[in-house]
C-alpha cells in the first residue's frame, strides 16, 4: 500500500491583470532541500509589491504564486542544517524575501530566515514594513533631535512606522495623507502635523507655513509620479529626498542641475539592497525587534484574510483604503 502524498495549498497567478487572477490551486507539499526550511504557514504578509507583480506592473515570469513576507514553524529541515545554525522543529521564523510565500507551507533558504519571540502577535513578527522603515531612517541622514521630516503617506504601514521611529530620534515630523480620517490616524502615530493633500497632492504652501519657509531636511516618498517634483522643491539647503516607491506611477526624471542651487539630494532606496546580505538582514530585524520589545514601535492590528480570498486583500490595498497591515491565514 502506497503512502499518502502530502499536499499543500497556494494562491496562483496564471495571467497579469486583476485580483481575480488569484485562484487557489492544491499541489504536493515541498521537501526541503540542502539549506533549507520547510515552513507551516501561519501567515503570509500581504504587501503593495504583491499587487505591481500580479498586475504585470513589477515583471515576474508566469505563472508565479505572489508573496514574499511571511511568519511560520519550522516543520523539515534540510541537509546541512542542525541546532548549531540556530534552527530547530518547531522553532518560529520569519522571512521577507522568499517568493511564492502565499501558500500553505513554504520553503525558506536558513540564510533568509529572522527567528522572531514566541510574544509576538503575528502583525508584530511580520517584518516587512518595519525593515523598510529601519533602513529609511539608519541609511540616508544620521536624524538628530530637531530635524524637520516629511513622510508622503504616512497612514500607510510603512508610513506610521516611520514617523514613530523618527519621533523616537527627536526629529520633529510632518506627514501626509489624502483624507482627514488618516491624517488623524498620523497625529495618533505621533507627527507633529499632517497634511491632507487630497486628490491633487498639494502640500507645498502648507508645508512651508509649518516650516517657518525653511522647508525640511530629509523627506521620504514612496508615492512618485505625483509628489516628487513637489518634495525636492520642499527640502531644505542641503536636504535630502528619498525616492523608495511609486504609487502614483513612476518618478519623474531629475535633472542634476535642479540640485545644484541649494545642494539638495535625492536618493534611491529598495529594502532588497539593504537585505542581500544575509548578517546586514539579521542585524536589521534585531533594530526592529527591539524596538518592539522596548514598546517605542507599535505595529498597530492587522486585518487577515483566508487564503482563498487573497484577491480582496488585493483590491482593499488598490482601494487605498488600508490603515493596518493585512495578511492572510491558511
Amino acid at each position: 500500500m502506497h503512502e499518502k502524498t502530502a499536499t499543500m495549498q497556494h494562491a496562483f497567478v496564471k495571467e497579469f491583470g486583476g485580483p481575480e487572477q488569484l485562484v487557489l490551486e492544491t499541489t504536493d507539499a515541498p521537501q526541503p532541500g540542502s539549506g533549507q526550511l520547510l515552513v507551516d504557514m501561519e501567515a503570509p504578509g500581504v504587501n503593495y509589491l504583491d499587487v505591481l507583480q500580479r498586475n504585470g506592473s513589477a515583471r515576474v515570469s508566469l505563472p508565479f504564486t505572489p508573496g514574499l513576507e511571511g511568519v511560520g514553524r519550522i516543520v523539515k529541515v534540510g541537509e546541512g542544517i542542525d541546532s548549531a545554525h540556530g534552527f530547530s522543529i518547531g522553532q518560529r521564523i520569519a522571512w521577507v524575501n522568499v517568493p511564492g510565500s502565499y501558500a500553505t507551507q513554504v520553503l525558506v533558504p536558513a540564510t533568509q530566515a529572522i527567528p522572531v519571540p514566541e510574544s509576538f502577535a503575528t502583525v508584530e513578527a511580520l517584518l516587512f514594513q518595519g525593515l523598510t522603515a529601519q533602513y529609511l531612517v539608519s541609511e540616508y541622514r544620521g536624524v538628530r533631535p530637531g530635524d524637520r521630516v516629511l513622510v508622503h503617506s504616512a497612514a500607510g504601514g510603512v508610513g506610521q512606522l516611520l514617523v514613530q521611529w523618527l519621533k523616537h530620534l527627536g526629529a520633529w515630523v510632518v506627514g501626509t495623507t489624502s483624507t482627514d480620517a488618516k491624517a488623524a490616524v498620523v497625529r495618533t502615530a505621533g507627527a507633529d502635523a499632517a497634511i491632507n493633500y487630497g486628490r491633487d497632492y498639494a502640500f507645498h504652501d502648507e508645508l512651508l507655513l509649518l516650516t517657518e519657509g525653511r522647508g525640511v531636511d530629509l523627506a521620504f516618498d514612496a508615492v512618485g509620479a505625483a509628489t516628487l517634483p513637489t518634495t525636492l522643491k520642499s527640502l531644505a539647503r542641503g536636504g535630502t529626498a528619498v525616492s523608495f516607491g511609486s504609487a502614483s506611477g513612476p518618478p519623474p526624471a531629475i535633472e542634476p542641475g535642479q540640485l545644484i542651487p541649494r545642494s539638495i539630494r535625492l536618493a534611491g532606496g529598495s529594502l532588497f539592497a539593504y537585505i542581500a546580505d544575509p548578517p546586514e538582514m539579521q542585524r536589521r530585524a534585531t533594530d526592529v525587534i527591539d524596538g518592539i520589545r522596548a514598546g517605542w514601535l507599535r505595529m498597530g492590528g492587522g486585518t487577515a484574510y483566508n487564503l482563498d480570498r487573497a484577491g480582496e486583500a488585493h483590491r482593499e490595498i488598490e482601494g487605498r483604503g488600508t490603515q493596518c497591515k493585512l495578511y492572510l491565514t491558511p
